[in-house]
């Protein structure tokens, strides 16, 4: 057995997961004074800005297939996070993450449907071990148990995000990471001001907005702490985690950081409790379940060589290629 050699490129995607675990609770704190939309279409649009600011050469020269995967890339996770975003006023923080970590058995089957590359079966025993011990953890039990609308409206995304990652892994070998996240980001940004603004002129056409999204056409209530919160969501959250996460995918398959993101519900219950003083650590079945999602990630380390990289780089440059010539 032996360790996959390049500990710095999970690193990168290890502190992308430590982080993103901070946003439910941050985003949740968020929506108890901001509505969703407009939440996301200052988020994201400040930290289009910043990407521009520090990387205008990237941003502006990218050539016709660079912006092509950014785009992709940026839909893909502008849809999802709307979904998630939105789905946060019914449900938690930490049942949002557990919701959302079901992407990592989803990334595998995403995988095989585009380059029908098999996970090894490390990897596929790492995601089985991450997905119980999420489950464990993060599902209460008893009548709080069942599944709400925010549930719902987030298990539909995950599908995206396991879709996001997977072309990640392909696209961030392709293209400059610099590049490639400044793209996605000002394009998942063009997205959630359209939606809003597309919001907005319908209810001032139409007299108001349905019930299900009067709440959009508020003002925005402003203070030092959702002042404080939209910068670190903006530019730690987005612009840091963006570039962390593009240069440690591109030197990893899919599926393994689909393991590692596996973790993100741990996080997420952490900074609930931490941050809003939530109940959600069940003893020992929570304990238990974070044992198995930290097995997994080392089980999926196990044995684990190029071959597995080389095999899903071939397959997706391959279909990659096939487009190309398709085009042309």
């Amino acid at each position: 057995m032996k360790l996959k050699a390049n500990l710095a490129a999970d690193g990168a995607i290890f502190l992308t997961t430590l982080i993103w675990g901070s946003t439910f609770a941050v985003s949740r704190d968020v929506l108890d004074h901001w509505p969703p939309l407009a939440y996301l279409a200052l988020r994201l649009p400040l930290a289009a800005l910043l990407f521009a600011l520090l990387f205008p050469r990237q941003l502006f020269g990218a050539g016709r297939d660079a912006w092509r995967a950014g785009a992709t890339l940026g839909l893909l996770m502008g849809f999802g996070f709307i979904g998630q975003t939105v789905g946060l006023l019914w449900t938690t923080p930490a049942k949002s993450a557990f919701i959302t970590g079901l992407t990592t058995p989803l990334v595998p089957v995403v995988v095989y449907v585009l380059w029908r590359a098999r996970p090894s079966r490390e990897n596929f025993a790492g995601i089985v071990l991450a997905s119980i011990g999420g489950a464990l953890i993060l599902a209460p039990a008893g009548a709080g148990g069942g599944f709400n609308t925010g549930d719902l409206i987030t298990l539909g995304m995950t599908i995206l995000f396991a879709a996001h990652i997977t072309l990640m892994g392909l696209y961030a070998r392709r293209f400059d990471v610099r590049q490639l996240s400044a793209i996605q980001i000002t394009a998942a940004a063009a997205l959630m001001l359209f939606v809003w603004l597309s919001l907005r002129a319908w209810g001032a056409l139409a007299g108001g907005l349905p019930a299900g999204l009067a709440r959009e056409a508020e003002p925005l209530v402003w203070n030092a702490t959702t002042t404080t919160q939209l910068i670190y969501m903006s530019s730690v959250a987005t612009v840091a985690t963006f570039l962390l996460w593009t240069w440690g995918q591109a030197r990893m398959p899919a599926t393994h950081a689909a393991v590692i993101f596996s973790l993100e519900p741990v996080f997420a219950t952490l900074f609930a409790v931490l941050l809003r003083g939530s109940a959600e650590w069940s003893g020992g079945r929570s304990t238990l379940g974070a044992i198995l999602v930290v097995a997994g990630v080392i089980v999926s380390e196990l044995r684990w060589g190029r071959r597995e990289v080389e095999a899903e780089v071939k397959a997706g440059e391959a279909e990659w290629e096939g487009q190309e010539a398709v085009e042309d």
